[in-house]
């Protein structure tokens, strides 16, 4: 087993430094160059929220907070920076699945979480560190260690704000006031973080022109629910549909409450959240999907095999991780609709989730067939 961590570990690395001088020598990684432009134009109190061109090829759409954590990566040369970026991603999901799963499921998570967090480094994004911070939230809250909980969700939140969700996991605690008083102290903190190069006016401009920025972006719609109710022909914007996911997640967690000492139980509420975090962000695209992937991954793994999950592990995978790869011929990925590829596998995948969780007891049996 340490001979198939070192050999994997290695593979997650190999697959940073080749995405680095794929992106970064013979490319340009553009996202990259968005966040390493946020921690300058944070010192030289430029507004983050304006396009660009001779920095980068889209908007900076992440917290004012994060444009100054990004700042051990742009003070480095670009391409070392890049490749620090993409090892701290790559390391991060594969260390946060070994935190969490027992010893004889690690290599089996990590082989399969290794491809969807190559196509998140591709793009320089920052969706493995994000999918390992909620890892990492959940298995603190497990454990007792409400701070480094807190800590995760906080710096989670202020990169892509829906890790927030992971929040639920402090619910079911004795001690869940206190967790969320931490948790708020600790996104106080973060939020307040660049007051230290900048002054409070300063910084309410910028969470001004964020707003702004914001408000423009809710009304558009990425591979997400909100995309099939728009093909549906339903035009709702996206709050009522991402209102519904979060009291029908909350009111899940509310009903398995009574069953949170059973550890499989909590896996597969891990994964029904970070499946959550994708399928209701009206901004997800396909570099979103290791955060889903590997709650799909979690959740297949919780239970021993049966022929239909793994017949729906199969074909999620293969439509959302693979599909879109030069390993499938461009014949097929012609036949299949972009809708096909993300955002409808991992909705029918999130509503599966939401019945087992929804009807099914610990021993596995229907609620009404429970003695």
């Amino acid at each position: 087993m340490i001979l198939d961590q070192r050999l994997l570990l290695l593979i997650y690395v190999s697959a940073a430094l080749i995405v680095t001088i794929q992106r970064g020598v013979f490319g340009f990684p553009n996202d990259f160059a968005i966040f390493r432009a946020s921690f300058w134009n944070l010192l030289a109190n430029n507004d983050l929220y304006v396009l660009r061109l001779d920095q980068a090829r889209d908007y900076f759409k992440y917290s004012p907070s994060f444009a100054l954590l990004f700042a051990p990566f742009a003070v480095l040369p670009f391409v070392a920076g890049l490749f620090s970026w993409n090892v701290v991603n790559a390391v991060a999901i594969f260390f946060a699945l070994r935190l969490l799963l027992p010893r004889e499921q690690w290599a089996i998570a990590q082989a399969l979480v290794s491809l969807p967090a190559l196509r998140s480094m591709q793009s320089s994004q920052s969706n493995a560190l994000v999918a390992a911070l909620i890892i990492v939230a959940f298995v603190s809250f497990e454990r007792g260690w409400l701070w480094r909980g807190a800590i995760a969700i906080a710096l989670g939140t202020v990169t892509k704000i829906f890790p927030l969700a992971a929040l639920s996991f402090a619910l079911p605690r004795r001690d869940r006031v206190r967790a969320l008083l931490i948790t708020v102290l600790s996104m106080a903190i973060l939020i307040a973080l660049p007051l230290l190069v900048i002054s409070p006016g300063a910084l309410a401009a910028q969470y001004e022109s964020w707003s702004v920025l914001e408000r423009v972006e809710a009304g558009l719609v990425g591979s997400s629910a909100m995309e099939l109710f728009r093909d549906a022909g339903i035009t709702w914007p996206a709050w009522p549909v991402q209102l519904i996911g979060c009291a029908t997640l909350l009111a899940v967690l509310i009903l398995r409450m009574r069953d949170w000492n059973d550890r499989k139980l909590r896996l597969q509420f891990l994964g029904f959240v970070m499946v959550f975090c994708v399928v209701f962000n009206h901004r997800a695209e396909r570099q979103s999907a290791v955060i889903a992937l590997c709650g799909m991954v979690i959740w297949y793994l919780a239970f021993p095999r049966s022929a239909w999950r793994t017949a729906l592990f199969a074909i999620v995978y293969f439509l959302v991780a693979v599909s879109g790869t030069e390993l499938v011929p461009d014949a097929i990925k012609h036949m299949l609709a972009p809708e096909t590829r993300l955002a409808l596998p991992l909705t029918i995948l999130w509503l599966v989730m939401l019945g087992e969780l929804a009807l099914l007891r610990n021993d596995r049996r229907p609620i009404a067939e429970a003695g």
